[in-house]
This record gives structure tokens, C-alpha cells and sequence, in this order.
């Protein structure tokens, strides 16, 4: 139900704006999927996490953008097919690109405890594909077959993110205690503050115009946290989870902090330009 409703938010028209502006796209992409996750293997590794926090972490460093980022960027009055695009694309490599960065987070920490927590890479990633490709390419069609039916996407998506998250926590092996609650909150804060900074200043030093830096930005912050439990709640431990919740309570403010900036920053360039 949960990548149903993801799916209902895609047309084609997001995938084909890649040629029209590539370098926006590109370093976008390369920020999501490559950049981001380093940075968070370099904070778990600064916080000293276990291999599951780390990999929680890691997770949410490489989730792509998700609904939510674009109806911020809207707002924002951002360039909102660049948003669409930044999540469309990333939508789908990540369903191959998790894994591989879970599985390099778990064999990169797994000395910090003595523990041996693997993953099968390529039984996740089809396992994973399995699970949301083929659902969203139904929602893809229904939206394109109707549009109108872009209504259904919150009673498809709220339903199963509930179900998810309470399936992980029924499931898992073990209670995570309140030391790992507290131990994931700081990690997080950090990416989340990393990501924010990291989006605006390396598009503009690419001389990407500010206006897609900062849609660049949102997609750095504004996660789909949703596609990271998926994965968790499928190949680990719920207290992966934790990384992910904690961030989930940072991205909003962070999100609305760059909304207020780039419309502060209009109004006064906008009132620059008047006089």
C-alpha cells in the first residue's frame, strides 16, 4: 500500500526532465547517493555507534527525497520539477544502492563490538525491488491511466506506514533500551545539520542558481524515511530503526528552516532589485 501511494505521486514526465537540466540533476544525484552516505559513515564512525545503529543511520544518509520534499520545495517556490526529478531518479537506484551501503556499514563497524551482522546484498535488493518496484509502477499506471486517482495516495500511504513500523517493532528479536533511544539522537541531529549544509554549498559551488540549490538542499534533509524502514523492518533488527525515527523529528524543522530562508532571501533580493 505504502509504495502504492509513492507511485501514485510519479508520471514519466519526472524521469525525462533529467536531460533538460543535468547539471542541477547530476550533482543532486551524486550528493544523494554518494556524498550523503559517506557522511553519515563518517558520523557513525565519529559517535562510536554498533553496527545496527550505524547501518540505521547510513540508511537514512542514503534514502532519497520523498513526497514530502517536493510539497516543501512547492512552497519554497523552489524549482519543483527539479525536486521531482532529484526523488524520481533516486527512488529507483536506491532500491540497489541501500543495500550495497547497509552491508558496507555493518562490515565497517562490525569490529567495534566483535558482532558478525550480515546482509545478503543481492537477495535485499531483489527482495527490496520486489516490494516497491512493482507496486509503484501500478500507481505510475493507475496516475497515468487517471490522474484523479492521486487522492488515493495518503489513504494508500498512511495505512502502510503504520503497518510497517508496527510489524518491525512486533518482529524484532529484542527491545531496544533507552540508552540506544538517546544514543541515536545526536548522530542524527548531526546529519541533519550536515545535510542541510552540505545541500545549499556544494550546488552553489557549482554554480547551480540558488533557487535549485536550495530545491538541492531540501532533498537532503527531507528524506523518505518511509523506503528506510521498509528495508530495516525486512533484514534488521528494529533497533535500526532508531537512527531513522530520530531523524524523522529533524528533517520537518530543518525542512521548514530552508523554506523560510530561500523566501526571506527572495523578498529581500526581489525588494534589492525593485529599488
Amino acid at each position: 500500500m505504502l509504495m502504492l501511494g509513492m507511485g501514485l505521486t510519479l508520471v514519466a514526465d519526472d524521469f525525462r526532465r533529467i536531460a533538460t537540466d543535468p547539471r542541477a540533476t547530476i550533482v543532486g544525484t551524486v550528493l544523494q547517493l554518494v556524498v550523503m552516505p559517506l557522511v553519515g559513515l563518517a558520523l557513525a564512525n565519529i559517535f562510536e555507534l554498533t553496527p545496527i545503529l550505524a547501518a540505521g543511520l547510513v540508511v537514512v544518509a542514503a534514502c532519497p527525497g520523498g513526497m514530502f520534499s517536493n510539497m516543501y520545495v512547492h512552497f519554497a517556490k523552489g524549482n519543483t520539477a527539479l525536486s521531482i526529478t532529484l526523488t524520481a531518479t533516486a527512488t529507483v537506484v536506491t532500491l540497489f544502492t541501500l543495500p550495497l551501503w547497509v552491508q558496507f556499514a555493518l562490515t565497517l563497524f562490525k569490529a567495534h563490538d566483535g558482532g558478525a551482522v550480515e546482509m545478503p546484498v543481492l537477495e535485499t535488493a531483489l527482495r527490496l525491488s520486489a516490494l516497491t518496484i512493482l507496486p509503484v509502477a501500478i500507481g505510475m499506471f493507475l496516475r497515468a491511466r487517471n490522474p484523479a486517482a492521486l487522492r488515493w495516495e495518503r489513504r494508500a500511504t498512511i495505512p502502510g506506514a503504520i503497518i510497517i513500523v508496527l510489524g518491525a517493532a512486533l518482529g524484532t528479536s529484542s527491545n531496544p533500551d533507552l540508552d540506544k533511544i538517546i544514543e541515536s539522537i545526536a548522530p542524527a541531529a548531526a546529519f541533519a545539520i550536515s545535510a542541510m549544509t552540505v545541500g545549499t554549498i556544494v550546488p552553489l559551488l557549482f554554480r547551480i542558481p540558488a533557487r535549485d540549490a536550495v530545491t538541492i538542499a531540501v532533498e537532503m534533509i527531507v528524506k523518505n524515511t518511509l523506503l528506510g524502514i521498509v528495508l530495516v523492518a525486512q533484514v534488521l533488527d528494529f533497533e535500526a530503526v532508531l537512527p531513522i525515527l530520530a531523524f524523522a523529528a529533524f528533517q520537518t524543522p530543518g525542512g521548514v528552516i530552508l523554506l523560510i530562508g530561500w523566501r526571506w532571501f527572495e523578498q529581500r533580493r526581489s525588494g534589492v532589485l525593485a529599488d
